[in-house]
């Protein structure tokens, strides 16, 4: 087959197929040479198959592979009587088209493989006993359903409603069970626990009414989004815990609701100078549960991954509702799909979301555009994760509403149920989660530019990422390289106290999360 070393010679061409089968049994040396035809073009065929454009299905990349070196394995052989450099037979075009197939049929293999890990994947992300007994709970705290009448691991469920931040609600359903006499001691600390949260709670939220009432009366006209809102959907408003509460406020009354943020005792560690294009900001009160955040916009302009949010909330109309000023019920449905989503993406959201959405969604279910928020939450790659969250508060949770077409729930929610149920609240269950958020944050932006994530960028991240935990790059940008070695150590200094976290879990489990998000339609 090499023409530039042959001498020319005779023309001499077989174009019976298989004629070398029958000459092999004369002469066995013939079936060593069809098996190098087929190596021969064995690369071709792995290399090409594997460059062509992945968005292409996988059968088509193979039929353009193998029909590429029928052709070029043709246009050799004709080359070879056209000049009478050899015999030019039709057994060796057949030979090196079936190297090229054989070659591109690792895409089948690879496909094979992933479908494999997938099938792992979800194996791992089934529920456990426990969180399937903490749903069963919650479910009846929630929309009152009948208790388990099962034995339950109590300590385990208590543990992981406390991660949920959810440990009243559910200690509210179970209190009175004959569960409570035999584990005694368990109830009872736990009973300490919940009056403590729910009595600071409602101190928060009263302290809050009057805060925002002194706002309203100067004037100022701030909108509440989630908590306040959300508490009042619950049996028991004040058993639902929250940490802070958020104020979205135009940039043109900021600096005065800042102002009077100040006036009525509370303060922020936000330098003055950054109060201007600062995209949210923290307050907190001496001797009280207070604790503000005031957004100019609601999601992070800085983040790439989130920034298009914000587009959906710039024309609010507000409303009045349960005394407060508060987004249109639409809008809010959309923000609080759109807030877990952000956090999902970031390193995990908890059930207390799905509990959110789905009452929101009960609740003003008639106020609902259900045909503009399915076209709302496409734009953004969110829909698909939507109607997961959708289906884990109608089927897992029990709160019962109508999910009108183009929505559907077919989609399997239990990975992504069991992921939140894994991480916590907004994935704070252990540091290496929530340093995966560099990786998770990272390939999602690249997967929205078509640009490839790296390693690289997830162990040195961008100036954008760094600044909220290093304040100083906001005014000495050129000083990224001196945070970049910060975070190393942090890392290293957690890695030697014991901490949960290390980079490799970090990225190990930021990889298994992006899997999650090609599940639910967030990346490609």
């Amino acid at each position: 087959m090499n023409i530039l070393n042959c001498t020319p010679g005779n023309y001499e061409l077989i174009l019976t197929p298989f004629a070398a089968l029958s000459a092999a049994r004369q002469q066995p040396e013939l079936y060593r040479e069809m098996l190098m035809n087929i190596f021969l073009f064995f690369p071709l065929g792995l290399t090409l198959s594997n460059a062509l454009p992945r968005k292409w299905h996988r059968w088509g990349r193979i039929i353009l592979t193998t029909f590429v070196g029928c052709i070029l394995s043709a246009g050799i052989e004709y080359t070879q009587y056209r000049c009478a450099l050899g015999l030019a037979e039709t057994d060796d075009v057949i030979c090196n088209t079936l190297g090229a197939f054989i070659g591109s049929t690792s895409l089948l293999i690879a496909h094979a493989i992933e479908k494999s890990r997938e099938r792992v994947r979800h194996t791992n992300m089934t529920l456990t006993t426990t969180e399937t007994q903490f749903l069963h709970i919650a479910r009846a705290a929630i929309s009152g359903s009948d208790l388990p009448i099962e034995k339950v691991d109590w300590p385990a469920v208590f543990a992981l409603a406390g991660q949920q931040k959810l440990l009243p609600i559910l200690f509210e359903a179970v209190r009175k069970m004959p569960a409570a006499g035999e584990n005694a001691a368990l109830f009872a600390v736990t009973k300490q626990q919940v009056i403590g949260q729910v009595l600071n709670q409602t101190v928060r939220s009263a302290e809050f009414a009057d805060l925002y009432r002194k706002l309203r009366s100067a004037g100022l006209h701030p909108i509440v989004v989630k908590g306040q809102l959300c508490s009042h959907l619950y049996p028991l408003k004040d058993h639902r815990i929250s940490a802070d509460d958020d104020l979205y406020i135009s940039d043109a009354e900021f600096m005065a609701c800042h102002e009077q943020l100040l006036a009525n005792g509370l303060t922020t560690d936000t330098p003055t100078d950054e109060l201007a294009t600062a995209d949210e900001v923290s307050y907190t009160k001496n001797g009280s549960p207070l604790y503000i955040e005031l957004h100019r916009h609601l999601f992070d302009s800085a983040e790439d991954a989130h920034d298009e949010l914000n587009h959906f909330f710039t024309d609010i109309n507000p409303v009045e509702m349960d005394g407060f000023l508060a987004m249109p019920p639409h809008e809010h449905l959309l923000y609080l799909i759109l807030h877990a989503y952000k956090h999902f993406v970031r390193s995990g959201i908890g059930a207390r979301q799905f509990c959110d959405i789905g009452l929101w969604a009960r609740e003003y279910h008639a106020e609902i555009d259900w045909q503009r928020l399915h076209e709302q939450c496409e734009s953004v790659h969110a829909a698909t994760f939507a109607a997961a969250a959708f289906r884990i508060a109608r089927d897992y949770l029990g709160i019962e509403f109508d999910l009108p077409a183009p929505w559907s729930d077919a989609v399997d929610a239990e990975p992504l149920l069991h992921d939140s149920l894994c991480g916590g609240v907004y994935g704070s269950n252990d540091l290496t989660r929530l340093h995966s958020s560099t990786v998770t944050l990272n390939a999602v932006k690249a997967s929205r530019t078509g640009e490839k994530s790296s390693v690289l960028r997830t162990v040195f991240p961008k100036r954008e990422y760094l600044e909220r935990r290093y304040p100083y790059l906001k005014k000495r940008p050129y000083l990224l390289p001196v945070a970049w070695v910060q975070r190393l150590a942090h890392y290293a200094s957690e890695k030697q106290s014991g901490a949960d976290s290390s980079a490799s879990g970090s990225i190990k489990l930021g990889k298994e999360r992006i899997e999650l998000m090609k599940r639910y339609g967030i990346m490609d």
